[in-house]
């Protein structure tokens, strides 16, 4: 087994060095022209123009897009018609807060890309542990978890 290993590298090995150009990484340099071999290239080229500086505060920068959505105007669903959602939970006369969304998120910061911590539903009591002020409120669970929920997802009164 050992020689017909070795026999086998040792015929590659020849094939490769016979018929082989050689490193076929390597790059050839191209020759630097003379002014023997490029009589043209003697005289002394003409720098490039330079493009002018331009500074940072006079170019106009591009207008921020609006995004246009095609369809109706967004409508309360049936089941909310005459109901004004609570705008003020600051007004609450105690920090419980019951969830008014059938699935709401309860996440780790107070934005919709932070990590969510699980999620509530409707009618669970929350507890409100920071200022209830603002679109994100700082609350703590029935079991012990803490977390931000969108104001607009909470009620003083239980639904």
């Amino acid at each position: 087994m050992f020689k017909l290993i070795f026999l086998t590298l040792l015929a590659f090995i020849t094939v490769l060095v016979v018929f082989g150009e050689g490193d076929s990484r390597r790059v050839e340099a191209e020759p630097v022209p003379t002014a023997e071999t490029a009589p043209e290239a003697a005289s002394t080229p003409e720098p490039e123009p330079e493009a002018p500086i331009i500074p940072a505060s006079a170019v106009e920068q591009t207008p921020e897009q609006v995004q246009q959505f095609a369809g109706p105007e967004l409508r309360p669903s049936p089941e909310y018609a005459g109901q004004e959602p609570e705008t003020n939970l600051a007004d609450a006369p105690t920090d419980t807060l019951y969830v008014t969304g059938n699935s709401v998120n309860f996440r780790a910061g107070p934005s919709t890309s932070e990590d969510v911590v699980g999620r509530l539903s409707r009618g669970q009591m929350v507890t409100a542990i920071g200022p209830k002020t603002g679109d994100w409120v700082q609350l703590r669970d029935g079991q012990g978890r803490t977390g931000f929920m969108s104001a607009r997802f909470l009620s003083a009164e239980r639904p």
